[in-house]
């Protein structure tokens, strides 16, 4: 079966709306009220639903387009639901309920573990004021830290509340702040999570706390994939500072990649895909991140080689995402077209996915403005690069149903 031939006429015809979410207060976009939103953005036709195309390309198979990642404005539909706590804390609540106040919170909220997260507005994100640390030696753990009762959480309302909002053809991701470095150095101050590393007195003790970690990270995705679909699961951990690593690669291999491939290999057992979400220069430490399983990291661009990364793990099976390039102020459609068609041949056969390089923001010749341009211009181009491939047989009665589904609506269409 051949795939249907690109169509500008077809692919760029509105077929409905993606909802918006209106409980994250970092998306610089208000309405007349002055709240802050992502409003519902325009569905466009496609030859297969978008997530499908998303799981083609972690099949190994050749997808329809290079898959577009990102929270907005993309092919995944992020989901932070407001029933976690941590969720509530760092002012994410990314789903499909009403507008949240969050002026109206007490300036620290606490999270998941009762830790006292307060919201910080240059990192869009909440921390725990060190000084005051919950545990100072992991071998206390046990006796201090207060496990949510997973089971307590409110997944009818999450359920209703969320079927419009997780009911589209986009990939579903659980976002989940706080994974298990962030966690000790949250629970701990991030000295004391440090030396809790580097002491063989406290070895045992953090294996044990991140092993019990891992479970109740599982508990939840398990019980969020009970109620609504879920495609995707991305796990904060933030493994390097912006100029090196927090930690070695041996440290990394012997603390971190048991825990995660542990809640890697429980999403896949599910057919679910998981990223890791690394802030900081951490390429040393990207055989961790092979050796957990995990399927994708977004390296930023300003501080790590990525087309190194990408060339060095090419046959591994952790994937990369790219960031776009520069889009200089005064481009017209065409210049973006052809920075896109560039970027098209260089990445197309490299198994990359892109997303919108935020980090770029600051340079001054560089307009952010141009995004969404660039954005379709990629998926035009691919979408032209990968057309030749065939369906893979599996998918043939689910491609042609989706197109008969749309037949009518292109009927004069040629």
């Amino acid at each position: 079966m051949k795939r249907e031939t690109y169509s500008e006429a077809k692919e760029w015809t509105v077929i409905g709306k993606y909802p918006g979410f209106k409980g994250m207060e970092d998306v610089r976009l208000r309405t007349a009220e002055g709240k802050y939103v992502c409003p519902d953005t325009d569905r466009y036709y496609r030859p297969i639903p978008v997530r499908e195309n998303f799981k083609m390309f972690f099949r190994g198979e050749t997808p329809y387009w290079i898959p577009n990642i990102g929270w907005f404005f993309c092919d995944i539909q992020e989901f932070r639901p407001r029933q976690g706590q941590d969720n509530v804390a760092h002012h994410q609540c990314l789903d499909g309920g009403p507008h949240i106040d969050y002026s109206t919170f007490p300036k620290v909220t606490k999270g998941w573990l009762e830790l006292p997260q307060e919201w910080e507005t240059v990192s869009c994100g909440a921390t725990v004021r060190p000084g005051n640390p919950l545990v100072e030696d992991m071998n206390d753990w046990e006796t201090i830290v207060q496990w949510p009762d997973i089971d307590m959480i409110d997944y009818e309302t999450m359920k209703e509340m969320n079927k419009e909002y997780l009911g589209s053809d986009r990939a579903n991701q659980l976002g989940i702040q706080l994974g298990l470095w962030e966690r000790m150095m949250a629970m701990m101050d991030a000295s004391n999570a440090a030396i809790a590393l580097m002491d063989e007195d406290q070895e045992e003790a953090v294996k044990a706390f991140l092993d019990k970690l891992s479970d109740m990270y599982c508990d939840y995705i398990s019980r969020v994939a009970e109620v609504v679909r879920i495609d995707c699961v991305m796990l904060h951990d933030d493994w390097g500072t912006h100029t090196g690593p927090f930690f070695s690669l041996d440290t990394a291999m012997k603390f971190f990649v048991a825990p995660m491939k542990k809640i890697v290999d429980h999403c896949h057992s599910m057919g679910i895909i998981f990223e890791h979400h690394c802030c900081g220069k951490a390429e040393m430490l990207v055989p961790a991140m092979v050796a957990t399983g995990s399927d994708f990291w977004f390296p930023q661009p300003a501080i790590n080689d990525v087309d190194m990364l990408i060339e060095k793990y090419k046959d591994e099976h952790l994937t990369f995402a790219v960031g776009n390039p520069i889009l200089p102020k005064g481009s017209s459609v065409e210049e973006i077209h052809k920075i896109a068609k560039d970027f098209v041949d260089k990445y197309a056969d490299k198994r990359i996915l892109f997303c919108s390089d935020s980090g770029k923001a600051q340079i001054p010749n560089h307009d952010t403005s141009l995004w969404p341009i660039f954005r379709d211009a990629v998926y035009e181009h691919s979408r032209k690069a990968y057309q030749g491939a065939p369906v893979p047989e599996d998918m043939e009665k689910m491609v042609l149903e989706h197109q008969l589904q749309y037949q009518d609506l292109f009927s004069d269409i040629a």
